[in-house]
């Protein structure tokens, strides 16, 4: 067994400096001689590699392309698995990214992050990164996966990377959207049951992300005015209330959304539950929304942001699904 650790940089390649969590390289080895120490492991050749090292909150389409070239020329070179090393405030939109380039890949690339510095004894690294091991030797399934241990359950659990959602307020704790991750990493590799294979295509390929890709992202909370410019814009995204709910009896809403269909511009709107919805929700089609299946936020951000820099049609790229991001 061979597999290849991209070391990014984030909490998990960090340690504690003079009051402040910094990147520190040394941690790198630590992750990898932890795990030997704690597993016995005798059969998994580790190689390593670090295109980059930043903290995760730092992330740029500069980041995202040299990691995408970087898990490009290593897919044909006899590893059983990738684990790529994440810091966790970008580890959702990271796992979207490669997802939506390399769904097809023959081979599974699991995103391994901890909530604390691995000489934290609560940090979590640790396991994330064993259960990551365990999946790649299992051969349960190929393609993008975030391994994650939340802080009161007992396993890990391993989701698909494009259904990560925004974590939870204040927390370092990690869902999959609809609630049901892919699998479960204990003593053993288990297929979750619950969750629910969709439609997907071929990867993108390597995606050149641009800079500024001039996305609107409008959140719901009392009291907008709404008088957000368009200018430049190439997508709208509107993140309803958790009952997927919009103020529609605003006007300026109303406007904004009249103005976007003008200069069609898509407004997508995401995490909106098909069946019975509130009254509010009456005029979602007059004012042009496109409602998406349930989705994450962030895939939905980071496949308008691939569409843009490929130049493709946002509205057909973002409906068509590629790397399994709608749950149906």
């Amino acid at each position: 067994m061979k597999i290849l650790v991209v070391f990014t940089g984030g909490t998990i390649g960090s340690s504690l400096k003079k009051g402040w969590i910094s990147n520190d390289s040394e941690t790198n080895y630590l992750l990898i001689n932890n795990y030997l120490n704690e597993s016995e492991d005798k059969t998994t050749e580790f190689v390593t590699c670090s295109p980059y090292t930043i903290l995760s909150e730092n992330l740029t389409e500069v980041e995202l392309n040299l990691l995408q070239k970087c898990v490009a020329d290593n897919l044909n070179k006899g590893f059983n698995g990738i684990i790529i090393t994440h810091g966790t405030d970008t580890l959702q939109y990271t796992a979207a990214a490669l997802s939506f380039a390399f769904s097809d890949a023959d081979i599974p690339i699991v995103l391994v992050s901890s909530d604390y510095p691995l000489s934290d004894d609560r940090a979590n690294g640790g396991k994330n990164f064993g259960a990551a091991v365990k999946f790649i030797k299992s051969g349960l399934s190929n393609g993008i996966f975030v391994s994650y241990k939340n802080a009161k359950d007992e396993i890990v659990a391993i989701h698909k990377g494009t259904r990560i959602s925004q974590y939870t307020e204040a927390t370092a704790d990690l869902y999959s959207i609809d609630g049901e991750p892919f699998a479960f990493c204990g003593q053993g590799v288990l297929a979750n049951d619950a969750y629910k294979t969709t439609e997907s295509s071929m990867g993108a390929g390597y995606i050149d992300f641009c800079g500024a890709p001039r996305i609107l992202v409008i959140e719901s909370r009392p009291g907008d005015n709404f008088t957000y410019s368009l200018e430049d814009c190439k997508a709208v995204i509107l993140r309803p209330y958790h009952s997927g709910t919009l103020n529609t009896e605003n006007e300026a809403l109303k406007a904004l959304c009249r103005q976007a269909k003008e200069k069609n511009i898509p407004v997508f709107a995401v995490n909106i539950k098909s069946g019975v919805s509130y009254e509010s929700a009456k005029i979602y089609d007059d004012l042009g929304l496109e409602i998406l299946p349930m989705c994450s936020f962030s895939a939905i951000y980071v496949k308008c942001w691939a569409a843009i820099s490929l130049d493709k049609c946002v509205l057909d790229f973002v409906k068509n699904p590629i790397a399994e991001e709608f749950c149906f």
